[in-house]
């Protein structure tokens, strides 16, 4: 028994020596070859359609790079991880990446599979992670130096959120849902914050189990407390399931949902229910709502490759890439961690899709503008209705 408990502990040390040597900072370190870029997010499970087009739009990234040369000769090479949104899949999908000599991560969608998946490149060289969805503000208060963000804390979005409700939806009692995942806690938890601190009532705060086919008990629940708006923190399959249920139960109060609900796949699942004019979501400038010349290009070229739109987080994914690419050439080609990550916190692009690229000395960018928006027509499609500027919510033109 002892000689296999050592065996174990033995191997499980050797597996662990060769993961840090793989991720030692030295991958793809030679001058020739490509240069392998880790994509991570989940492209199997309930939130594969965001998580999909996350990987579309780094292999179109990668693509258009290579097209323009690539980095000093060389070409860049996507290379792909499920992760489903899970904690411990992130992690192996981390460590499966080390293994095939990344030198980077760019790609993530929840937060409590990007965290994790920071954590083990920290621990194996201190690679690079550029995030394109995860927005918990956790991902870069680690303390790390290796952790870029391309959207905006949950802790800024959270208080624009709370702002839109009373504001625009003059509430002054709001009912607040979560998933207890990551994310949807952390927005939650910012949430509760901000509407005690504008002088709100809270007049509900709990969470559902993602994944069920019925959410009525929990919306009667809310209403016993007569709040004007339930705010839904959560991601948008849950949330389609809600405005249906909504719909139908037709509450005195208004449902708002946050920048995960309004995911263009929202619609497969609330169908028309999502256009009732109680429903609204907020949310930062997403492909969909990201009008400029280089934004209509990258659709277009998404579209003929792929055959359907954009996800909501496909252009930060794609600027994320190039804003790698833009290191790695101000780098002068080196693909070693140290340097690398110091080249990224240096990166200034002024006209990327999403906007200015930059990023403070925690790995996050500056605050994006958010916007509401409401969907209307059949088939339905999201338009936006209001934008915050200067912490005050107008109309949108």
């Amino acid at each position: 028994m002892f000689k296999r408990r050592f065996l174990a502990a033995s191997l499980a040390a050797c597996g662990a020596l060769l993961i840090a040597a793989c991720g030692s900072g030295s991958n793809n370190a030679s001058n020739s070859g490509p240069i392998k870029v880790g994509i991570t997010g989940p492209f199997t499970g309930p939130y594969a359609d965001p998580g999909i087009a996350i990987r579309n739009a780094g292999e179109l990234a990668v693509a258009d790079i290579n097209t323009a040369g690539g980095i000093n000769g060389r070409q860049l090479q996507a290379v792909n991880a499920d992760d489903a949104c899970d904690a411990q899949q992130g992690v192996q999908a981390a460590q499966k990446l080390l293994t095939q000599k990344i030198i980077a991560i760019v790609g993530g969608y929840c937060s409590g599979a990007s965290i994790p998946e920071s954590d083990t490149l920290h621990r194996n060289g201190d690679l690079p992670f550029i995030t394109a969805a995860s927005s918990n503000p956790k991902f870069t208060d680690q303390g790390y130096d290796n952790v870029f963000r391309m959207v905006s804390r949950d802790d800024a979005e959270a208080p624009a959120d709370v702002s839109f409700m009373q504001q625009w939806l003059k509430a002054s009692k709001i009912a607040i849902m979560h998933d207890n995942t990551t994310y949807a806690k952390g927005v939650a938890d910012s949430a509760k914050q901000a509407a005690l601190s504008a002088g709100m009532t809270v007049t509900y705060f709990d969470a559902i189990t993602p994944g069920q086919k019925d959410y009525t008990a929990a919306l009667v629940k809310v209403n016993t407390g007569h709040p004007d708006v339930l705010f839904y923190t959560g991601y948008y399959p849950e949330f389609g399931l809600l405005a249906k249920e909504y719909v139908a139960l037709a509450p005195s109060y208004k449902l708002n949902g946050d920048s995960a609900c309004a995911d263009p796949s929202v619609i497969k699942v609330a169908g028309t229910a999502v256009t009732n004019p109680g429903i609204t979501i907020n949310t930062l400038p997403t492909t969909q709502f990201i009008h400029n010349a280089k934004n209509d290009k990258f659709t277009s070229a998404y579209k003929a490759k792929y055959g359907q739109d954009p996800g909501d987080y496909s252009s930060y994914e794609y600027d994320g890439m190039m804003a790698l690419a833009q290191a790695l050439k101000d780098n002068g080609g080196k693909t070693e961690a140290k340097s690398l990550n110091t080249a990224i916190h240096a990166v200034k692009i002024a006209d990327g899709i999403t906007g200015n690229v930059a990023f403070d000395s925690k790995g996050d960018r500056p605050a994006p503008q958010f916007l509401a928006v409401h969907a209307v027509g059949n088939p339905p499609q999201f338009q936006p209705i209001a934008i915050r500027q200067s912490g005050t919510w107008v109309a949108s033109t």
